[in-house]
Order: C-alpha cells, then structure tokens, then sequence
C-alpha cells in the first residue's frame, strides 16, 4: 500500500513538472483592481415602503475569505453603512432609514401610479455616491390564480395556474414571483414581506412576459414548482415593470448557474444606476398567499 501511494505522489509530481516545463514563463502584469462602486435594488412593499438594499461591488482581484471571521468581515466590507439614502418625487424628499448595514427602509413615500421616483446615496465613509430614476407603473392584477396539488403513489407535485390579461393599447411588460415562505434564523433581513423578516424566499423559477407572450390579449400558464411541498405556503406575484427593468431581469435569467456563467459569453446587465451598478425599481406587486396545506 505504501508503495502505491509513493507511486501515485511521485507520478503526481512528474506531471506537474512536466506541464511546468511546458508551460511558458509568465509575465508578470501589475492590474489595478476595479473601482468599487453602489449596487442598487428595490422592493415596493404593498401599501408601506420602499426598501432598498446597498451593496458594494468588489474586484476578482481582491484577497479571497479563508476563514469564517475574514468571511464575516468581508461581508460587512461590501455593505453599504450608515448612508444618506433618499427617494425624491413630487417635489418631496424621503429620506431613508437603515433597518441594517446594506438594507434601508422608506417611512412616507406615497405611491402612485406614473409617478418618477429618483435614488440618491452617498456613503460618507468611502465617499461612493450613486442616483437612479424610475417609474412606477400602474399596479395589475391576476384574472384568476391558484395552486394544483397533484398526488400519486410515488410523487407529490406542486403547480400554480394562473391567467393574465395584458393591456393591448401600450407596451407591456411583466414578471411573476413565487415567494416560499421559509424558517427565519430571526437576524435575516429581506427585500420581501409576505412572510415576516428573514422568511422569504424568491424561487429562481420567476417568469418574464410581454406584449407578444399574449394571444387575443390573455396569456395562461401552468408553473410547476420545484423543491416546494404540499406543507410549504407560497405567494404569488405579478408586477407591471419598465422596459428596463424586464432588459435586466432577462439579463439575469441568461446567467444560469455558475457553470454556465463560466463557460458562456460575459453578459453585460442594463442598469439604471449612475455611478454604481444593479437596478432601482419600484414596481407595484400584486400578490396572492396560499397555504398549500389547504389545497
């Protein structure tokens, strides 16, 4: 056994000498690591806030966590801290409260319908500042949605169906969200609110239309959803979103996984953040809750 082993670390160290060998004598290149810049996103609260999350972009260049403690301290690195965060519209200025580092919350934004809305942030400790326009379009809702429990004796599968009906007299554009209520370690924080702090999940199974997913101006669909239960309460969301804001999002569902974000063309994400990264929306969600337990 011992022998084997010396075999294999001596046939191991052979391969790496002759690649070594082979390999032509790098070249030694002094890059400056990318200018970290304030990323941006959102989420409307029915009838309550804004909430928008602040995070700042970092370089491959930069040192890599080894440790938890380094972990934990390059994470709050990357968060963006005691900010002057403020949302404009109607010639009124709301300025934003920090719930945690990287998370601020809205306390008497009114929301209406084609209103613009503009993002200012400035972090005094590493002077980053960023801004961002949008505009919040009329909230829609479902025709009709609710979910199909399907049980055989091998398998137990969870669908939702729903109808939509578009607007034929403008350009339109929607996403739909399935949020899955999960157990809360009580410290987490989100960007959603059907479930309480820390307990919402947003499924990567969301879904993205237009004008040309309707026929007749009605689009139905059948979802089945992976890795929930017939135990799980789930909410349902649809959203009328800008044009850029559905650019991005399709930008963000090409990405895939991380083997195809390493084998696929880079992918250039729209934004409407100057200065800084990511997307300040302010979609106006309609959204339906279901105890799956009940179906």
């Amino acid at each position: 056994m011992d022998f084997v082993k010396y075999f294999l670390i001596a046939g191991y160290i052979s391969v790496l000498l002759l690649f070594n060998s082979c390999t032509p004598k790098g070249i030694d290149i002094d890059v400056e690591p990318a200018e970290s810049k304030i990323v941006v996103a959102s989420q409307i609260v029915p009838q309550k806030n804004i909430i928008v999350s602040l995070t700042k972009s970092f370089s491959p260049l930069e040192p890599i966590a080894t440790t938890e403690q380094v972990a934990q301290d390059a994470l709050n690195k990357f968060l963006v801290n005691n900010a002057f965060v403020t949302v404009s519209y109607n010639g009124q200025v709301d300025t934003l409260d920090m719930l945690v580092p990287g998370i601020y919350i809205s306390t008497n934004t009114l929301l209406t319908n084609y209103n613009n809305y503009t993002l200012n942030v400035y972090e005094p400790s590493t002077g980053l500042s960023a801004s961002a326009l949008t505009t919040m379009l009329p909230q829609v809702p479902f025709d009709t949605v609710y979910p199909i429990i399907t049980r055989t004796p091998v398998d137990t599968t969870v669908a939702i169906r729903y109808i939509l009906t578009d607007n034929p007299n403008e350009e339109n554009y929607y996403v739909i969200n399935y949020i899955l209520k999960q157990s809360s370690g009580g410290a987490n924080l989100d960007i959603s609110s059907y479930f309480g702090n820390g307990s919402n999940k947003i499924l990567s199974s969301y879904e993205l239309l237009n004008d040309a997913s309707f026929t007749n101006n009605v689009y139905t669909h059948l979802s089945t959803l992976e890795d929930v239960t017939p135990n799980d309460s789930i909410a349902v969301e649809v959203a009328n979103i800008t044009r850029g804001y559905y650019e991005f999002l399709t930008a963000s569902k090409r990405t895939g996984g991380l083997l195809t974000q390493l084998t696929s063309e880079p992918i250039h994400f729209p934004t409407n953040v100057v200065n800084g990264y990511g997307y300040f929306n302010a979609y106006y969600p309609n959204a339906k809750v279901f105890s799956l337990s009940d179906y």
